[in-house]
């Protein structure tokens, strides 16, 4: 069976209990893994992303490295607000090797996604390449060489781990071989569709980190004729990637189940 590593800040216990109650609940076990804490650490510098971002992205890296100490050919990781689906413990008894990828994302946020339109059956569900960004780093599969190539990807801890991993530049340069598990088997608990099953669970974001990432994005966001030109520029590219993915692609919401 593959293993699991969920990503746990100490401080979080009632997380890790969500977390445990998730994993009984699909007849599976994990391994918890500390999260680097924000609160104990700066970020880069004043432009950089936030300490919690850059928190997280050295916790994921943190497991990246554990799993390429170990000799197993797969891992999962988990974050501690992830609601499993059904079949959890069945897909991490399937036989992956039959499909080249990097990374699996096994969780959907029901945003539309650019996907292959052929998919390779995996018991219930299907495989498909993901053409477009989806961000979310709550649950993924990732090889040997997928872990090696995100440690890559993450060195600068300069843009948010789901946007280094899944986000547009990556995925339009071909960084990530990157598939789509459909229908997705995790997903975050504030989207879960349905709302009486969300727990609400307490963010670990300080007060700082609200304020951080509120400036950065303050900062980021052009105006006036900047804007303009940005706006221009993207729906080229926008239109241009439609023509190149329309043949073999289709765009898409992921559901979970």
């Amino acid at each position: 069976m593959i293993p699991v590593h969920v990503i746990n800040l100490a401080r979080s216990a009632d997380r890790r209990a969500f977390m445990q109650e998730a994993l009984a609940k699909a007849g599976v076990s994990g391994e918890f893994v500390a999260a680097v804490d924000g609160r104990r650490r700066r970020a880069p510098s004043p432009r950089a992303i936030s300490a919690a971002e850059t928190a997280l992205i050295l916790s994921h890296r943190k497991v990246w490295r554990r799993f390429l100490r170990s000799a197993e050919e797969y891992a999962v990781v988990l974050e501690d607000d992830a609601h499993l689906g059904e079949g959890f413990a069945q897909l991490l008894e399937a036989d992956w090797r039959a499909h080249a990828f990097d990374a699996v994302k096994l969780e959907t946020l029901f945003h539309r996604v650019w996907l292959a339109r052929r998919g390779a059956m995996l018991g219930e569900r299907k495989l498909h390449r993901l053409g477009s960004e989806h961000y979310g780093t709550a649950g993924y599969l990732v090889s040997r060489e997928g872990a090696r190539k995100m440690l890559a990807l993450t060195r600068g801890l300069d843009q948010p781990v789901d946007h280094a991993l899944f986000g547009a530049k990556t995925m339009r340069a071909g960084r990530l071989r990157v598939l789509q598990l459909v229908p997705a088997v995790v997903v975050q608990d504030n989207i879960h569709p349905d709302a009486k099953a969300r727990r609400e669970l307490p963010t670990t974001l300080h007060e700082s980190d609200r304020e951080q990432l509120a400036e950065a994005a303050r900062r980021a966001k052009p105006r006036g004729w900047a804007r303009l030109k940005r706006e221009a520029r993207r729906f080229v590219a926008q239109l241009e990637q439609m023509a190149r993915r329309i043949p073999t692609m289709r765009c898409t919401r992921v559901p979970w189940r």
